[in-house]
């Protein structure tokens, strides 16, 4: 990647228990990773279906699964998003092993800006995966633009491509971001509103050192303003800080 621009582009994200597994003594079943490598600059956020045994391993093998594909796919220029959900889905199979796929269901949403520039962003299941672009104006995937249909599922589940949906960009302009969340912030988030969500977490948390902002952005999390709100909830956010903004860390 051009060393400007992997400096710009930046990362950041946090995902805390939710107030019914504290109370049922359950482990966060969420899970989520950012990623600098050759390939680019990566988000996946996942979360285990919460019916499931393995659920907490489930999310967490998502994680690294998308890790695991981006680093096979990247090594071919011009390989399609087709393959590397592919890879996604039989890496995930063969990491929950040696549990079943069905009792390790679990979301996976992800967002990549490759070398060239270009941004990939992909969705299987609930949560929400959003692209706010330099304007304000926020694409939902799930919408009639996404590249593939979607519908209630997870890795485990699907049994097709043609569940995830996908949205590509030739680039990924300064001032542009992508968010990723699990349910557990998804509903509760006012599309209207979605825009300046999106704003708020780029400016108040971007400038902040990691550590103090993970932690901020855990209380945040733990804070959560809508009332009797139950489930984990994690978030990351994948953004191409403007000019002005280069030497925020």
């Amino acid at each position: 990647m051009v060393k400007t621009l992997q400096n710009q582009v930046q990362w950041f994200g946090a995902s805390v228990k939710g107030p019914l597994h504290k109370s049922e003594n359950r482990p966060n079943e969420d899970a989520w990773e950012g990623i600098c490598s050759s390939f680019g600059t990566a988000i996946v956020v996942s979360d285990g279906m919460g019916s499931k045994p393995n659920a907490r391993t489930g999310a967490r093998m998502a994680c690294r699964a998308v890790w695991s594909a981006l680093r096979h796919w990247g090594k071919v220029n011009g390989s399609s998003p087709l393959i590397l959900l592919r890879l996604v889905h039989l890496l995930w199979g063969l990491q929950v092993l040696p549990a079943s796929e069905e009792d390790s269901a679990a979301t996976c949403l992800f967002a990549v800006v490759v070398p060239s520039g270009e941004l990939l962003v992909a969705k299987l299941g609930d949560g929400i995966a959003a692209i706010r672009e330099t304007d304000g104006k926020v694409i939902v995937l799930g919408d009639e633009r996404s590249g593939f249909s979607n519908q209630t599922t997870a890795l485990g589940v699907a049994r097709s491509t043609k569940e995830w949906s996908v949205i590509t960009r030739p680039s990924f302009t300064p001032g542009s971001a992508v968010l990723l969340a699990t349910d557990g912030i998804a509903d509760d988030l006012v599309s209207e509103r979605l825009s300046d969500f999106i704003n708020l977490l780029t400016e108040e948390f971007g400038c902040m050192q990691p550590a103090v902002r993970w932690r901020s952005l855990c209380q945040e999390l733990r804070n959560w303003s809508t009332p009797k709100h139950l489930d984990d909830k994690t978030l990351a956010i994948l953004w191409h800080k403007k000019d002005d903004f280069e030497d925020a860390s």
